[in-house]
């Protein structure tokens, strides 16, 4: 009996399946949440023991159609567990099937812009190294003209300088010079008034305008002349001195501090601790409008050997700076 009701509870379960469109519930199968499920409890007798045993299994069916999520799932765990089973293969990939690409205008288009834009480069390289050559060319044609330049700033100042030269050979040959020659003394000298003679020279072809003149005669103690800021009387001489009148001779009357000479004077001259100075100056402009001027200072200078009559011969000597004895 027991036999007989368990086979037909399973007839029964697999009707039941048959309607919903599953299969009966297996033992771990799992159920979803808020699916109709029907319970059904059989009882049956273990062959094995030959006792009546309960064994309280509980047969579960599912009266509704799965969910899409519990069929996906169970598929994904039985495809996974196959695949743990199963090894790893690699596809490898040989032979590439063949491809045909198919050129049209356009490509011809770019090939032709292409070539269109190097032949413009090509043509701004040529035209730039032409450039460069006419620059060399234009450097090293400059370097042979700056070098005849050289010469020619060379030729050219020397040939200035020997013009300078010319001119100044002409005028220094037709300016006027001016040169001033004092005349001896008449020695011994005599007591009374003395005078002085001198003349001015005109050297040149051209004349002479005097600007301003001096000659002064003086006494002193001392054989070199001090500084002295007197510079008076002027010459007796005309304001132009031409060609037609080249010498003019001048007196200077007295001798400073006196007109007049005395004899203890001429004596001290005579024994050496006095001496006799003449000194003066001539500015004068020539035909150039060069300002020019002539200066002297000299000395009556006796000799230290007396003749055989006892006189002592004398001469007019040179005293002071180059710059007292000067002709420009």
């Amino acid at each position: 009996m027991n036999l007989l009701a368990f086979t037909l509870l399973s007839f029964a379960l697999q009707v039941s399946s048959a309607s919903t469109g599953k299969a009966p519930a297996a033992p771990g199968d799992s159920v979803q949440p808020g699916d109709p499920v029907q319970k059904i409890s059989a009882t049956y007798r273990d062959q094995n023991s030959g006792t009546r045993t309960n064994r309280g299994e509980t047969l579960v069916a599912q009266s509704a159609a799965p969910s899409f999520e519990s069929t996906s799932k169970s598929q994904t765990a039985d495809t996974s567990g196959n695949r743990r089973g199963e090894p790893t293969q690699t596809v490898k990939v040989s032979d590439l099937p063949p491809l045909s690409i198919a050129k049209d205008w356009s490509d011809r288009a770019y090939w032709l812009f292409t070539f269109f834009l190097a032949a413009i480069g090509g043509l701004q390289v040529f035209l730039l190294w032409g450039n460069l050559r006419a620059i060399e060319r234009q450097a090293i044609q400059m370097e042979r003209q700056t070098g005849i330049l050289e010469k020619s700033v060379a030729l050219a100042e020397k040939s200035a300088e020997t013009a300078r030269q010319n001119i100044e050979m002409f005028v220094s040959r037709e300016r006027a010079h001016l040169r001033v020659e004092v005349m001896p003394l008449e020695w011994p000298l005599q007591p009374g008034p003395a005078n002085l003679k001198y003349k001015v020279t005109l050297y040149g072809a051209t004349e002479a305008y005097i600007a301003s003149s001096c000659a002064r005669a003086e006494i002193m103690d001392s054989l070199e002349p001090p500084d002295d800021a007197k510079w008076w009387p002027a010459m007796s001489i005309p304001p132009v001195i031409g060609p037609n009148n080249r010498v003019v001779e001048a007196v200077v009357q007295g001798i400073f501090p006196k007109m007049d000479l005395e004899q203890p004077d001429i004596d001290a001259i005579d024994a050496g601790k006095k001496f006799i100075h003449f000194r003066g100056f001539v500015r004068y402009e020539d035909v150039f409008g060069t300002e020019r001027s002539t200066r002297f200072r000299r000395v009556w200078e006796l000799s230290k050997v007396r003749n055989p009559d006892g006189t002592r011969s004398a001469h007019w000597s040179k005293r002071g700076s180059p710059k007292d004895n000067s002709e420009t």
